[in-house]
């Protein structure tokens, strides 16, 4: 036993000192990055932004205690509406690219049984959101504004979640302040303008948190976690087909039952049932996974891919480091126009080409994966860029949303140290995990910047942590100066 909780400890630590590497390199390399136009502003911009925040944020949520916890979550969650709503009713732009697939597949799914789309089958992650997206278009009609609309409703959901995840992690000022720091994030607010998956995903993500915890706390109650694990392996199925990543969140919590949070060490009870849920949860998911893939292929009138060869071989072009090209994209169709080929052909086919792109082109592996991990979390301006066509001042905006982004980072370093010191076992572990494992999974992948958009939300309560504690000590060391005065 005394081995088991070394290496828990060990595992402990390992978890927080990645998660801070990962941001501490971020930082270090916005800090020395001398080339980068307009350094001095974005420099002093994000410090000045990072004091006058923890000076705002930590003000504002403790005058909160004194205000009955009904009338701050109604408050937060009615400026979280009226923010966003606003920002996509008064700034609007058309379906387009990427969003124009989600967004006419979307169509076609309102309007059609089955529907002929080869690239949906050869991606079929695309068909969750457009399957989503269908039943409102369904009810309402085709409209450019219910996605934006929808989105903005999907945003403030999640609102509700992360101050529910955080009052359980810490306290109501913590809940606040992450809160704010969403409802002004400015890329998540913009990204509402768009047809695209992000903010459903990322919902059914804080779900998953927010019912892990529900199941921790009740892991005594066998028959209800057994209910609460389906319940779970359903959300996950929900994740996946919009974006197929829910394997991160069960890796994570086998990681955080068996490891990290080691209660159930001396009480059979307790060890069971994490044993049952964890069983139940890759059971349920595997077969609803299986059901799901089946239907989607009925919907769709052919065999979907099960395989991502594209983007495999995509992740590993050196010329293009990780990201879409043209020359990754003829190869892709050239297979596609063969009529033999199923989609999932297609992509087995394309999953070959990257073995051989793995194997033996000449990879510098190390400069491959660097330049990825920079492209994918080293700016948040990508959602300013796909608006820029409708945008006034984009630059002012993509200043506004990398000083912001970086001011965060701080924030959640500084959380990151405070919950690494404090030896916190609790959800926040599954936070971590889970930026942890979408960053790995993104150095094997075709990346992009906007793929960073769920991992932000571990950033936003991090961030929470370190402002509050930050405040918390400054004004201790304020308070101790008058009372010597």
């Amino acid at each position: 036993m005394k081995l088991y909780r070394g290496f828990s400890n060990l595992s402990l630590h390992a978890i927080y000192l990645i998660f801070g590497v990962i941001i501490s390199i971020l930082i270090l390399n916005f800090l020395f990055d001398f080339q980068k136009g307009y350094y001095p502003v974005y420099a002093i911009g994000t410090l000045f932004f990072f004091f006058l925040s923890v000076l705002i944020l930590y003000t504002l949520s403790s005058t909160s205690q004194r205000i009955n916890e009904k009338y701050i979550l109604i408050s937060l969650i009615m400026l979280c509406f009226i923010i966003k709503f606003c920002w996509v009713w008064f700034i609007r732009i058309e379906p387009m690219v990427d969003y124009a697939k989600f967004y006419y597949t979307a169509v076609d799914l309102s309007e059609n049984h089955i529907i002929q789309n080869r690239y949906v089958a050869l991606f079929p992650h695309i068909f969750g959101y457009s399957l989503f997206l269908s039943f409102f278009l369904k009810i309402f009609g085709p409209s450019y504004m219910l996605p934006p609309i929808i989105n903005v409703i999907l945003s403030t959901i999640s609102l509700v979640l992360i101050y529910f995840i955080c009052k359980k992690i810490a306290d109501k000022r913590i809940a606040i302040v992450a809160c704010l720091l969403w409802i002004f994030f400015p890329s998540q607010t913009i990204y509402n303008m768009f047809a695209l998956s992000e903010p459903l995903y990322t919902t059914v993500l804080l779900s998953i948190v927010a019912l892990m915890i529900v199941i921790r706390e009740k892991l005594s109650e066998r028959l209800i976690t057994f209910g609460y694990s389906v319940v779970l392996a359903l959300l996950l199925v929900f994740m996946n087909m919009s974006r197929p990543i829910a394997a991160i969140p069960i890796i994570a919590l086998a990681i955080w039952f068996f490891i990290i949070d080691i209660k159930h060490i001396g009480n059979k009870k307790i060890l069971v049932n994490k044993i049952i849920i964890l069983v139940t949860v890759i059971i349920a998911y595997s077969f609803l996974t299986t059901l799901s893939n089946h239907y989607i292929s009925y919907r769709l009138g052919e065999e979907i891919a099960t395989v991502p060869g594209y983007n495999i071989h995509v992740g590993f072009n050196m010329d293009s480091y990780g990201q879409w090209n043209q020359h990754d994209s003829d190869l892709l169709y050239y297979y596609n126009d063969m009529e033999e080929l199923s989609a999932n052909d297609v992509q087995r086919k394309m999953l070959e080409e990257a073995k051989n792109r793995i194997f033996h082109e000449d990879i510098n592996f190390f400069k491959l994966f660097y330049a990825k991990f920079l492209f994918f979390l080293g700016n948040d301006d990508a959602a300013v860029g796909y608006a820029s066509l409708v945008l006034d001042h984009p630059f002012r905006l993509q200043l506004l949303s990398n000083v912001y982004y970086y001011s965060l980072l701080l924030a959640s370093l500084l959380g990151t140290f405070i919950v690494y010191k404090k030896k916190e076992r609790s959800i926040v572990i599954i936070l971590c995990l889970y930026a942890i494992g979408l960053t790995m999974g993104q150095m094997l992948v075709e990346v992009a910047p906007r793929y960073h958009y769920s991992l932000t939300i571990s950033f936003v309560i991090l961030a929470s942590i370190g402002i509050i504690r930050l405040g918390e000590y400054i004004n201790l060391k304020f308070d101790k100066k008058i009372e010597k005065d």
